[in-house]
Parts: structure tokens; sequence; C-alpha cells
């Protein structure tokens, strides 16, 4: 077996009268092409938006030579793979059609062997106009669901189109419809059989765990052909007699006390090597051995949703993910990598694959694998009913099953779901009747394709949804998965939060801006307004603004620039989303996952997420390695009643002491204290005490109060810190303080910033201008008296001078003159 590789450089036209044929990479996609060529000028600054609409109203050819000799042409069968067109395309070798794509989530294999010619040979990929494809093809629909369209585009009826529907727009994201030709794109050749696909199947009882590996094998005629399997030091040679067509051939292993994989915080992730080798083809993956189950039963709460793996309930911490860049030849192992170690760092251990991208590449899935993240996979349909033709069904039906066994091995993929919320879009009133039909039918037919490629894991027909029967009513918090969306899209108060006792909340998330140096990227010198026309592409939540505006004036006073504007959005966001998760973690075992909207962003612009797009951790981010830390408590304001809680992830008892102080806001002064001792259960919660509001502060304008938790179990011991205002912010007279810094390296060459202030100061925030630095800990409490070391990495070499200079500190009383 041998193989052409045919990546690399690619002629690229185009239909627009006047274009002139450019150089593309492939993989890679025509924005990506024109922007290297200066055809077009970076969407992601200013207004450019408006200046790159053009792309996806024309039809685009990629084309490229490449040679092949006698030897290669000799092999008795060779195909073209294609793992993604994006989208509907037609492919042709040596000007002969032979192959066409509707599908960019679907890998086409095309035999090929009649069509190639020795020496010299030419391969086209040309892909039509998303427009053009979506009327040509609902022509041939007898029902046509609402055409479903992105924010700020042309993209009408994205829904009855096989493409990541956030392309022409979202809530939080850029409109830039473009094509291209991703993943691996070669002619490989055999002797008669093909390597498709390798999955395995794991038994686990006490101290061993039986691997079964099976291989599935296309044959071009009957026979008999060897075929090796390698894992975990053994080699198995099973001589496999094949019929002409699919095959299946597996072998066993049994391994002794293995090495379980575990999500991030719960244990380790060992991955053991696994090699198939069938005709001179291999496919190699690591396994990671454990026991995993999504658990969906009846309870004494209602019916609960949580992830089991071997044999521990794990509560889901994590956020939800979306595509990295509206650009897919921008993804790189590297970002991954960054954006996957962010996540671990703020003590996550779940991502949710929003349906409405695309089924990431195995970069992404391989270091999930590495770092422990659970993932939540849903398949790529989002906020739309879709098409129930014959033929669109049997796009998704072969898009379902190749995507689960590419991706079924890997020891991350936690959940299949059908969609996201696209349940929520079929009326429930008799007149709509087809409409819940179509949707029913698109649903059952991503249903089987998920159980015909894995019967492993749990099938989850939609998010939100109650059970894996019923998805009528989506915000049922006693069952199943919901998205709470009534503090930002609702408008009502952060304390709304405490008011719900989800199972298992998937979507729930508050707005603010990017960082000061993101900003600073898109808007430019002229743009520094909120209500700028830059400012206001780059918030693509039509009331985003207002309702960011709005809040303030409940919580906090109004900022008294533009940069204290941003900087108190992000204050705002995780006073937030904090809120929800310390009380939503406390009621374990009834809910037993939080993930928030969104960790990532695909460009710059105002967002739920916590991560921006340059990877800048928004102030959220630093809460959520606080909140989402091993051990926690918190203390909830309910009812004119103060309920002091913790909550463990640790996997032996905790024990140790929840101290709270009463402290003065004009000097930070301690008037007050209580002492609750804590014993927890492994992977326990408690309330520990419920004390009338008024005992403890008579005035909360002038005291707040302030806990520190110290426990010890399973050999270490953890802390957690937090403050909780009884009152708006904007009631309390805050101190001017006088904060004072010092910039050092450490002995280790790290930089370290210490941080003293004379006065109590709020979410107190360093930052550098236009240097990106990822602090230790950042947006606190600190008080007189208290010594704050930070440790820093940065994304470029610079001095202390240069951070010096750069340096700016910040706190909510600073954001505002009086």
């Amino acid at each position: 077996m041998s193989k052409i590789n045919l990546s690399g450089i690619w002629k690229l036209s185009c239909d627009k009268e006047g274009f002139s044929p450019i150089e593309a990479n492939v993989p890679g996609d025509n924005a990506s092409a024109l922007l290297r060529a200066g055809l077009i000028p970076d969407p992601n600054v200013g207004l450019n938006e408006h200046e790159v609409q053009w792309i996806g109203r024309y039809n685009w050819r990629w084309e490229r030579r490449f040679t092949v000799d006698r030897e290669f042409l000799n092999a008795e069968r060779i195909w073209l793979n294609l793992d993604s067109v994006d989208t509907a395309a037609d492919i042709f070798l040596n000007g002969r059609k032979i192959a066409s794509s509707e599908d960019m989530f679907l890998r086409l294999r095309v035999e090929v062997k009649p069509f190639l010619q020795e020496g010299e040979n030419t391969i086209a990929v040309a892909i039509t106009a998303p427009q053009t494809y979506i009327d040509r093809i609902s022509e041939t629909f007898t029902y046509h669901p609402p055409r479903r369209e992105g924010n700020g585009s042309f993209f009408y009826g994205r829904n009855y189109i096989r493409k990541i529907q956030c392309q022409g727009g979202w809530d939080w994201g850029v409109s830039l419809v473009l094509s291209g030709i991703y993943g691996e794109i070669c002619l490989e050749n055999s002797s008669g059989t093909r390597l498709e696909y390798v999955r395995t199947e794991q038994f686990h009882s006490a101290g061993r765990c039986n691997v079964t590996v099976t291989a599935e094998i296309d044959a071009l005629a009957a026979g008999t052909v060897p075929v090796t399997f390698a894992f975990n030091g053994e080699t198995r040679r099973v001589d496999a007699a094949l019929t002409a067509g699919k095959n299946e051939v597996s072998a066993d292993f049994e391994v002794g006390n293995p090495k379980l994989w575990y999500p991030a915080g719960y244990g380790e992730q060992p991955l053991y090597p696994l090699t198939v080798t069938a005709d001179g083809m291999t496919l190699s993956k690591r396994i990671g051995l454990r026991d995993m189950q999504t658990v969906s039963e009846k309870d004494e709460y209602g019916v609960c949703l949580k992830f089991r793996v071997n044999g521990i309930d794990v509560f889901a911490k994590g956020a939800d993910w979306i595509p990295m860049d509206s650009r897919p030849e921008t993804y790189t192992r590297a970002r991954y990598d960054a954006l996957l170690s962010d996540a671990v760092e703020a003590n996550m251990n779940c991502l949710r694959v929003w349906g409405g991208g695309l089924y990431e590449n195995e970069d992404f899935y391989d270091l999930c694998d590495e770092k422990g993240i659970l993932i939540w996979q849903d398949m790529m349909l989002a906020c739309a009913v879709y098409p129930d033709s014959d033929n669109f069904l049997a796009l998704i039906r072969a898009e379902v099953i190749h995507q689960v066994k590419r991706l079924r091995d890997h020891a991350c993929i936690a959940l299949w779901c059908g969609d996201n919320e696209c349940a929520q879009f079929v009326p429930r009133e008799h007149e709509n009747v087809r409409k819940v039909v179509c949707y029913d039918r698109v649903n059952q037919a991503i249903r089987h394709a998920v159980f015909a490629a894995d019967r492993t894991r749990l099938f989850w027909p939609t998010s939100p949804c109650n059970t894996q029967d019923d998805f009528t009513d989506q915000d049922t918090e006693s069952q199943g998965d919901m998205h709470y969306w009534r503090v930002w899209h609702g408008g009502r108060s952060v304390d709304a939060y405490y008011e719900i006792t989800p199972r298992f909340c998937s979507e729930f998330g508050y707005q603010a801006f990017p960082s000061q140096n993101t900003v600073d990227f898109y808007v430019g010198e002229n743009g520094r307004n909120v209500t700028s026309p830059v400012m206001e592409l780059h918030q693509k939540n039509n009331a985003g603004n207002s309702k960011i505006v709005e809040m303030f004036t409940r919580y906090f006073r109004l900022p008294a620039g533009f940069e204290d504007f941003i900087y108190l959005s992000q204050v705002q966001q995780a006073m937030a989303i904090r809120t929800g998760v310390e009380f939503w973690r406390t009621l374990k075992p009834v809910c037993m996952g939080t993930i928030y909207w969104q960790l990532n962003d695909n460009w710059p612009v105002a967002s739920w997420s916590s991560l921006d797009y340059f990877g800048n951790w928004k102030q959220l981010h630093y809460h959520a390695k606080r909140f989402y830390a091993p051990v926690i408590g918190t203390i909830v304001p309910r009812e004119n009643k103060l309920e002091f809680r913790v909550s463990s992830d640790v996997g032996s008892r905790v024990c140790g002491t929840m101290t709270v102080f009463a402290v003065r806001i004009a000097d930070g002064c301690r008037v007050k204290r209580l002492s609750l001792p804590v014993d927890l259960p492994p992977y326990g919660a408690a309330l520990l005490r419920q004390l009338p509001a008024e005992e403890w502060i008579a005035d909360p304008t002038q005291e707040f109060l302030l806990w520190e938790l110290e426990v010890s179990g399973d050999g270490k011991s953890y802390t957690h810190r937090g403050d909780r205002f009884l009152t708006e912010y904007k009631h309390c007279e805050l101190p001017k303080a006088k904060i004072t810094h010092r910039l050092s390296r450490t002995e280790d060459g790290k930089f370290l910033l210490e941080l003293e202030t004379d006065k109590p100061v709020f979410y107190l925030f360093a930052e550098f201008r236009k240097i990106q630095a990822t602090f230790s800990d950042n947006s606190f409490a600190l008080l007189p008296g208290e010594i704050c070391r930070l440790t820093f990495r940065t994304g470029a070499e610079v001095s202390l001078e240069e951070l010096e200079q750069a340096l700016v500190i910040r706190d909510l009383r600073s954001s505002y003159d009086c």
C-alpha cells in the first residue's frame, strides 16, 4: 500500500468577474487564501465584516496537478480520500467527474483507478455557492421547514445545507460564509482491501479489562487477508476470510490490573497504544480504559443526568465549546492545546461541543483524552427544524455514522446528543403537526445512526431535554438537562439562580466584552465608544449592550470611561456566573453538572465567553478557576437568611473549618467571626448552617462577608476564599484605595507581581497594555495588611521595564468618578 499526498498549494479561482486565480492552501479555506493574497481585509478588524460578504455569493474552483508513476497505477485498487469538502461540490480527475459532495461532515472515499493516467494528472474540486445550492435543493422537498438564517448575513436557509451552521453569523459570531477542503486529501492504493474504521469495546471486572478490537474492512473480492492487531504490548494476527464488500474482523485482549482513565481532577489519564494493520494500511489510536456511563433514571427528585466514570459519579464542571475561529484553516494543534489547557487550569473537566459548529478534528479529541476533559458531543444541528426529505435524511444518517465511528474510541466522549435546541423550534399546536413530524423523523434518523455505530453510550435526543424519550418541556429543572437563560435573555436578577435546582445545567451565561487589548485591536483610535459603529458591529446580540448597561444600573455605579465600561462588563459577567455555579455545586447529588455558555470565541467580539478570541482570560475565567476548585465554600443569601454551604470533588473525606467574617467596607476591619466545622464524605456537599442575615450584618452598606475555607483530605490541603455583599455595590461607599505593586522575577525565571492596598478593594484586576499575560489569580478582593503574590506568564519576551510601563491595575471603586 502506498499513498500520494495531495495537500499543499492549489490554484483557487472564482466566477466573480475579473477574478484572477490565486494560490491557496489545502487543507484550507478560500477566505484565508484571499486574506493572504491581499484581496480582502482582515474580517476581525473594524467594520471589515461588511467587506467580505461577497465571498459566499460565488462558485469556487480548487485545482492542482500531481504525478502518478506506473508502480502506483499497477495496484489492484486505488481510491481518493477527502476528509471534508465545504460543501456542495463536484470532484473531477483529468476533467472527468468522479463524485459529488453535499455534506462537509461526511468523508468521501472514491474509487479512481480508471480515471488516472501515468505521469501528470489534474484534480479539481468545484464548489457551488451555498445560496445557489440551497435554492436548488429546496426544489426537491415536499415539505419546507422555515428557513433559518445567521446574524447579519445573506446566508438564508442554513438548515438546508450540511455546513457549519454558524458561518452565516450567530449572536456571538462573524458572518463569513466560506468554502474549503479540510483534513486529509490523498490517493491510496492496495491489493484489494481497505481498512475503513477500527472500534474497541471494553468489558470491566475486578482487576481486569477485556478489550475487543474490531476492524471494519472493505474488500473488492473474496479472499484471505492477514490482519494484525497490536495492543498493550501484545500482537494478534488473524487470517481473515473476507467476502466482497464490508467485513468485520476482531481480536481479544485482556489487560490485568489496568491503569484506568479518569476525568481531570479525579485521577490520571493513561492511554494505551493500539495499531491495526491490513493489506499495508494502518490505523493507530490511543485507548483510555474506563467504565463510562451516562446515567439518566428516575429518582426521588425527578430524572437525573450524570456521568459515572469507573463507578464514581462525576460532577461536570465546564463550558460550552464553539468553533475556535471563523476560518477552519487556522485550526492548529497548538491553538487547541492552549484553549484546552486553559480550561483544565480553570479546574474544568467537561466541555460540550455545541451543535451549530463542527465535529472537531482529531487533535481536539486527542488532547481531551490527554487532559481528562469529558466531551458532551452534539450532532451538528442547531436552533432550527431541518428537512426530512429522503435525500437529506440519507445525508444525516451517513454523516452521523461516519463521525461516531471516527470518534467513538476516544476516552473523552461521554455522550452523543442529537442537536442543540432544535426541539424548541417545534411548536406543539395541532396546526403545525407537520413540523413536529419533520423534527421527529430527523431526530429518529440521528438516533438510529448513533446506535448503528456505537451502542456503548447514551443517546440524548436534544439539549435541553427531559429524558431519553421526552423533550416536550425543555424548562423542567427536575429532569434531564436544562438551558437557563432567564437571567441574561429574561432580564432576571442574578439571584434568580438561587430559585432553581437543575439536575444538569448545560447552558447559562452572561455577556461581557473581551480584554481591553482585544477591543483595541478591532476598534482602533476612532471607535472607543460603546455605541460606535465598530463596537456595535462586534456585538452580535441585538440587545446585548442595552442589557449590560441596564444591569449596571441595578448593581453598580455607571463606569466613568470607555475602559471602565469594558472592565465593569467583565466584573458583572463573573459575578453572575459565579452566583449560579457556587450554589448549584453545593446541591449535589441533585445537581450534577454546570456547563456555562461559553468557553471561547471565533472572532474578537462581545460575548458570553470566558476566554476571548486571542485566548485572554476574562475575569470570569479567573473566577471559574476558583468556583470550579476541588473544594469550595459559599454563602447564599435567601429569604433573609444566610446559608453557609460547601462542596467537594475530592475522593476522600475532607475535614476542616469554614471561617466567616463580617468585614467593614471602609477599612477592612474584621468585626465578627464565625467558625463552622466541615466534615464531608467523598465527593460530598452540605449546608453547614443557616442563620438570619440581620444577626450578622445590621447595615449591608457598611459591611460585607468574607469566608476562608481550610480543609484537608486524601493527604492534601485545600483552601477556598470568597466574599459576598448583601446589597448592591452601588449602595456602598467603597473607599478610594492606594494600591502599591512590585514587579520582579522569581528564582526559576517566572514573573512575580506583588500587590498591597491601604483600603479594601474589590475585583482587583491586573493586565498589561499590548502584552498578553495570564496570572495565577486575578479579579479578587484584597484587604489592608495582606500581600498578594501573583505569578504570571506572557506570550512574548519582555523586560521588567516594559512590563512596568504597560501595567494597568483596576478595581471596582476606580471604575467610577463618585
